[in-house]
Formats: structure tokens, sequence, C-alpha cells
């Protein structure tokens, strides 16, 4: 099998091209939904009802008073996992942790700058801002390669 990965502009659509023979049609089916689909999902309630979230659709994940809650763009969803493990699923490219109490995905991030006392500050896409602590504004500076 071969593949063959090549680097598209920002402003060109991304896609896959699948070449496989009959009796591997379905397994590649298979694979191409993983794909576009996402595999990494989060399960969380809102309004009694379960829901399956794609990570790369959360916005960022946040404990207040011992609950988590996973903030997407016009949605707030709760999760009885506790941060850390949130972290450990999310432990990819797309998530950093800002502070003790959240985890940022930095694709959904419109622009930063510096805070008060070495804090940054960050403003989302859909408007919502918050702050990276001292603490780990390195690590947000390597994820961002600034």
């Amino acid at each position: 099998m071969n593949i063959n990965i090549h680097i598209v502009e920002d402003s060109q659509d991304e896609a896959i091209d699948i070449y496989c023979h009959k009796d591997n049609q379905e397994k590649m089916q298979q694979v191409a939904r993983e794909l576009t689909e996402g595999r990494n999902k989060i399960t969380c309630k809102k309004d009694d009802k379960t829901y399956q979230i794609r990570l790369e659709d959360v916005f960022y994940i946040e404990t207040v008073d011992e609950r988590l809650f996973i903030y997407c763009e016009d949605d707030v969803y709760e999760n009885r996992m506790r941060l850390y493990e949130a972290e450990q699923l999310c432990n990819d490219a797309l998530f950093f942790k800002a502070s003790k109490s959240t985890i940022i995905n930095i694709k959904k991030i419109a622009y930063m700058k510096p805070s008060l006392s070495g804090r940054f500050e960050i403003a989302m896409i859909n408007g919502e801002k918050l702050i990276v602590s001292r603490r780990y504004v390195s690590d947000l500076k390597e994820k961002m390669k600034l």
C-alpha cells in the first residue's frame, strides 16, 4: 500500500482519495469515517441528555467547584471526569493547559496578547476571553511556536 501526502495552501480544501480493492471497500469506508468524524470524542451531558462531542469542536475545558465543563462554540456541557483525566484525553497537539483549572484548544484561538504580571490573555474565535496563568505561558509559546 502506498501513502502519499501532499501539502496544500491554507486557502485550498484538503482532500483524501482512496484507491482500494473491492474486498477492502468496507474497511476503507470505516477508516474514512474515522478521519472525517474524528476518533477522539468526549461524552458529556446537557439538560439530562448525553452527547458525544468531537474534541476538535471543543473550545476549552474548565473545572468550577469540582465540576468539569466543556465549552463549545455556543453550548456548555458537563462531564463527571476530573481535569487531569480530560487532559489525558486531550493530550495531543490541539490542547494545552492554561491554568490549574483550564485546558484550551489552540485551533480555536483568535488572538492572544500579554497581560498583567506575565500572564497572557487569549480571545477565542467565538469572542470569549481567557487568561493563561504565568506558569503556563511558556507551554503556550511552545505550542504556538513563538
